[in-house]
């Protein structure tokens, strides 16, 4: 009888993208999902609409996406990065309506945000949702405005909450992938969240 662990019996990780459409045209953040096999994209903005590029607003997006065959969902009042509770906020106060999306990386307490009943049950529907199009052989990806990663929400509240063992609020074992603009598929590190910290640092479960 063989010693040696058979690991094939071990889950397989689950494989989750992020997306951030930035300037991006139509076409380019189409061909960016297709090269990577997206067969779902989550929007988790807080506010779906862009004022400069329009055709990322909710309506437009959704409609292109679907003449494609990419299904979209919206996850913003689950997963978005500016929650509407003042007391997760560091100053415990909502900031300005003017405030920088930046800032928001300084502001808001998301650790905190990850222990809310709504953000756990938007993450355990996003991670069902992946498991379904991965048994069909598709892939999710969740998608934010901002282009850089390390600047936005998608990566210091979502990632972190998946995949740093300090803060992780699900037990399964999921993989990040980071796709820039440029097409490549960037593997988050779980110690990243060690080596560094941000800059400073209608309820209703999507596709049912």
């Amino acid at each position: 009888m063989s010693l040696i662990p058979n690991h094939s019996d071990e889950p397989k990780p689950l494989t989750l993208f992020t997306i951030g459409h930035g300037n991006l045209s139509a076409d380019d953040f189409l061909q960016l999902l297709q090269q990577h096999h997206i067969t779902v994209l989550v929007d988790v903005r807080s506010a779906p609409y862009s004022r400069y590029v329009p055709h990322f607003n909710k309506r437009e997006l959704e409609a292109f996406l679907k003449e494609r065959g990419v299904d979209y969902r919206f996850a913003g009042e689950y997963l978005g990065g500016r929650p509407t509770h003042p007391e997760l906020y560091k100053q415990s106060q909502l900031p300005d309506e003017d405030t920088e999306r930046a800032k928001f990386l300084k502001l808001v307490d998301y650790e905190a945000v990850m222990q809310r009943d709504w953000y756990l049950k938007g993450i355990h529907r996003l991670l069902d949702i992946v498991r379904e199009e991965a048994a069909k052989g598709g892939s999710v990806a969740i998608m934010c405005s901002e282009s850089n990663p390390e600047e936005c929400h998608r990566h210091h509240l979502i990632t972190r909450s998946l995949i740093d063992p300090r803060v992780k609020v699900v037990d399964t074992q999921v993989q990040i992938k980071h796709l820039l603009k440029h097409g490549t598929a960037q593997t988050v590190d779980p110690a990243v969240f060690e080596r560094s910290a941000p800059s400073a640092q209608q309820l209703s479960l999507w596709g049912e």
